[in-house]
Parts: C-alpha cells; structure tokens; sequence
C-alpha cells in the first residue's frame, strides 16, 4: 500500500497466497474493494475473523489516509502478543508432556492388570482403590481425565473472556506475583491500543473504549462506562482514567505528563514499549510458576500412584491376612 500499488490488486495477491480460514477472510475484503467498498467493511463481512480492534483501527485508517501506517503498527502489536504467547507455550509444553504421560501410563496399568487377573481367572488388582479394573475401568480413567482437564480448560477460558464477571480477575490481581504479570500484560496490550489509535487519528472516546476493551481484563473493562463518561465531560485522559478507579498510579502519571507535554502518542508508544518489556518479564515469572504448578501437578499425580499401588498390591493383602489370623482362619 505504501508503494501504491492498485488496492484491487493487493488483495488479488493476498487472496490467493492464502489458504484455510483466511482465504475467505481475504477473499470478503476483495470482493468489496473490487465493488467499490472499504476494506474495513470488508473485514465485518469476513464472519468475524478479524478482531473488533483491527476493523475499528482499519476503519480509521482508510478515513485518516493513514491505512499502511495502521497495518504496520497492527503487525507489530500481534507479533509481540504471538511472541509472549510462544514463550508461554514453549514453557510448559515438557511439563505438561509429562503430565499426559504419567496419565497414559496409569490408564495402562489399569487396562493391564486387568488383562491379566482375566486370562488367569483371578480378580483384578484396583490399582487406584477406586473401583477401576480392566478395559472399563481404564475407559472410565481416561474419561475422567478428559473432563477435568477440559473443566480446567474451560474455567481459564471463561476467566479470560470475563464471562465469570471482574471479580476474579480482581482477586488474582490481588495475589503477589501474579497479579503483577496479570497488570503488566493488559496494560501492555491497553498502552499499545491507545498509542495506534490515537495516532490513526481516531476521536477520544472511541480510542479509549477501544484500549481498554484491547486490554482484555475484565477487571478494567469494567470501568468502561465511567472511563467514557469522562472523556464525554472533556475531561483530559489521565482524568478520565482515573475516575475508573482501577488503574494503577504510574500510568496515570505517565499519561498526565505525556498530556502536560503535548506528546500524548509519542509518549503512549515509548510507554507501551515499556509495558510491553514489562510483559516479557511477567509472562516469563507467569510460564515459571505455571511450570512449577504443572510439575507439582504430575509429582501428585505419580505419588498417589505409587502410593495407591502400595496399599493395593502390598498392604491390603497383610491386612487381609491379619484380619483373617485374628478371626482363627488362619
């Protein structure tokens, strides 16, 4: 765009290099450059592939004449969200191998014994003391597996959309270490936001609403309203933040004095550098104690294995016998 190449031509391009999902995400914006429309218009009729922030940052773009500049800092944000996410992934990736692991291996200790207390006539060990023998009882592990780790799956998911409402998001924030990673990374994302609105040219209130629902905390969308009420009263940034009463005091300062100085984007950008450097560092303490949670996580897991396995195999047998000794059947 930037060299000024035909815009029908670019999304030709683009459209056909793509594949999957986004092939007819592209293909929606081509149709309706090609029909005279926007792109942004042609992003809303991609059925919502493209996140509400890009279409409103493209949207701005395309009326400012700044839309190459927009897909640049757009890039830029998503790539460093990808970026921590990577790193966060990477982390945990062996932990979790292992987890999956130590579950496969008792599920196959569970399909075994019974296997063989079958072919011997005999009754199978309960390995687990939980009534599960055999091939059922190695279905029934597998199964309950499944629905607590797609419980836990579940409750994250609801945790980071906010459908569990901002409290809590508020509690752990609360917790020492983690509520500062929780901090660091939506604000990140709410400093990045607003820097790229505002410097698209987009009017206060939309950049605003737009940077703290790019935050993606519950806990500070849900000064939303006061925040925008705010900005409707003419009052300045850092003002109208502060009426939320959820955001921390240094960036309300910093955003003070980048508005004392007349360098409001400027400023924002270097801040959410800042942030964004402050991001790495959380999401680097954030995948360490997830690591460490998920460790943990196995480690009880195999000793309540083993530990079960000794009373089952080993202990219940003595006491069966001593049982038996002290009622003279033995």
């Amino acid at each position: 765009m930037r060299s000024g190449v035909d815009a029908r031509r670019i999304w030709e391009t683009e459209e056909r290099h793509a594949s999957g999902p986004l092939k007819g995400a592209v293909g929606a914006i081509r149709q309706q450059v090609a029909t005279g429309g926007t792109v942004a218009e042609g992003m809303q009729a991609s059925d919502g592939y493209f996140p509400p922030m890009v279409v409103q940052m493209v949207a701005v773009g395309e009326q400012t004449g700044k839309l190459d500049e927009v897909f640049q800092r757009l890039a830029e944000h998503y790539e460093h969200l990808s970026s921590m996410q990577r790193t966060f992934w990477i982390g945990i990736a062996w932990p979790l191998f292992e987890l999956c692991f130590a579950v496969l291996v008792i599920g196959g200790v569970i399909f075994i014994t019974g296997m063989i207390a079958s072919a011997r006539g005999g009754e199978a060990m309960d390995v687990l003391g939980w009534g599960l023998v055999g091939t059922s009882g190695a279905i029934t592990w597998f199964v309950f597996c499944g629905f607590v780790a797609g419980g836990i799956a579940l409750a994250a998911h609801a945790l980071i959309r906010g459908w569990m409402g901002p409290q809590p998001v508020l509690v752990a924030m609360r917790i020492p270490v983690l509520g500062k990673c929780l901090e660091s990374l939506a604000l990140s994302r709410l400093t990045w936001a607003l820097a790229l609105a505002l410097d698209s040219g987009m009017d206060a209130r939309r950049a605003a609403t737009l940077a703290i629902r790019s935050a993606q905390n519950p806990y500070y969308e849900s000064s939303l309203e006061r925040v925008a009420a705010a900005i409707r009263a003419n009052q300045q940034f850092h003002e109208s933040f502060a009426t939320g009463g959820v955001f921390p005091n240094d960036f309300l300062q910093q955003l003070e004095v980048a508005e004392m100085a007349g360098t409001t984007t400027e400023s924002l950008l270097r801040l959410a550098r800042e942030y964004d450097e402050r991001a790495r560092t959380a999401m680097r303490v954030l995948t360490g104690i997830a690591t460490v949670g998920v460790m943990l996580l196995v480690f009880g897991v195999i000793i309540f294995a083993i530990f079960s396995l000794f009373t089952q195999a080993y202990l219940k047998p003595i006491q069966e016998m001593l049982d038996m000794s002290q009622s003279g059947r033995i």
